[in-house]
């Protein structure tokens, strides 16, 4: 087998596009999205359209304008450029506002796909006018009625207390809250980035049949399980270096998300070597996954494409599985998801988020045995004449 593994390497190294275009894509695109979101958030922060019907209105459309321009937003007053948000300060807005007796109106136009934040920034704004009108307006009472109160207080009589806990039923801290939904995130993107296995072991394959050589091989003295052992060797080592591309890429990416989501993203190094171990683990699934359907369908470039679609499918289920499923909850029959390849996986990470280590071992461990069971099973039900003709 080692011969074989080096034939396959030489056959590798010819193909220098190859080994170039899956270490230099990665390292180019993701650096690339990380900056076209930050050049997004910091180049183009949000634009705010104030339109003022009257001029008495101008105390509260200043009040507004300075609490957006002080986080970050572009006010322009009465102005017909584009803009994100157009808040409308009617004609009666400070007769209304300034009478007791009276709600007062504000009129709030959001362009379709324009920048949440800007919405956002402007209810934030507004709910600052809200409140320090009715603390007024409780004042004003207090001082009329001639009883002493807390305004505040008559205002806010409810007060929340947020908490957290883990599903184990155990209290949890806001970073750890924070720390699960990043978790999540990292268990969406580890799939897409081991999917290139599908082609290293596809091509492997087909570029012998395209050679005229793949018979001549399996005629050839060498057994079945070195055919196969060999194949996904390479495939694997040629998904590492792809996956190197897609490292470095994710930590230029990551110094960008502070700026992108306004907090900071730290690891610890438990979890950064969990990952690790997870995305080999994931590697080693999908080069195992890719090899028996390959064997069991035939090695037709039609073949190629319906395996890349099966494999395709149980990963995008298991990374969308971990932002709509509480893995540290799961009863019958949602815990038979965990049937599906890949969810295991998935299910690994957040187990270690919930502080289930036992069952992220666990998970991480079914894996391997079933991949290393995928790999056994192939070598020995190997079908020559399925693999040329089919």
């Amino acid at each position: 087998m080692k011969d074989l593994i080096k034939k396959e390497w030489t056959d590798v190294k010819r193909d220098r596009k190859l080994l170039l275009g899956s270490i230099l894509l990665p390292l180019i695109l993701l650096p690339l999205i990380g900056v076209i979101l930050f050049a997004a958030i910091v180049s183009q922060p949000p634009i705010i359209d104030i339109i003022n019907d009257n001029y008495d209105n101008i105390k509260y459309v200043k009040e507004l304008c300075s609490y957006i321009q002080s986080n970050g937003g572009i006010v322009y007053i009465n102005s017909t450029q584009p803009a994100d948000v157009e808040v409308i300060f009617p004609s009666c807005f400070y007769e209304n506002i300034s009478n007791i007796n009276r709600t007062a109106i504000v009129y709030i136009s959001y362009v379709i796909s324009s920048r949440s934040s800007a919405l956002q920034l402007v209810e934030n704004g507004l709910y600052n006018i809200l409140y320090n009108t009715s603390i007024q307006r409780i004042k004003y009472l207090e001082n009329i009625s001639h009883t002493e109160v807390s305004p505040s207080i008559i205002r806010d009589p409810l007060e929340v207390a947020l908490l957290y806990k883990l599903p184990t039923g155990e209290q949890a801290s806001y970073q750890q809250s924070q720390f699960s939904q990043l978790a999540r995130i990292v268990a969406i993107i580890l799939f897409p980035a081991a999917t290139p296995v599908i082609f290293f072991v596809s091509d492997s394959i087909m570029g012998e049949k395209e050679r005229k050589t793949l018979e001549s091989l399996l005629a050839s003295p060498i057994s079945s399980r070195a055919f196969i052992f060999s194949k996904l060797i390479i495939s694997i080592i040629l998904g590492l270096i792809s996956s190197i591309g897609d490292l470095i890429g994710l930590v230029v990416f990551s110094l960008f998300a502070p700026y992108i989501i306004g907090e900071s993203i730290t690891f610890s190094a438990t979890f950064a070597i969990l990952v690790i171990i997870v995305y080999l683990t994931m590697i080693l699934l999908t080069a195992s996954m890719s090899i028996i359907v390959l064997l069991l369908l035939g090695g037709s470039s039609r073949n190629v494409q319906i395996i890349n679609f099966i494999i395709t499918s149980f990963g995008m289920i298991a990374s969308f599985s971990s932002l709509f499923l509480n893995f540290g909850d799961l009863s019958y029959p949602l815990s038979l998801i965990l049937g599906i390849p890949y969810v295991q996986l998935v299910a690994s990470i957040m187990f270690y988020v919930f502080g289930l280590i036992e069952e992220s071992i666990f998970s991480i461990s079914i894996t391997l045995l079933a991949s290393i069971f995928l790999l056994l099973l192939a070598s020995r039900f190997l079908d020559s004449e399925r693999l040329l003709l089919k």
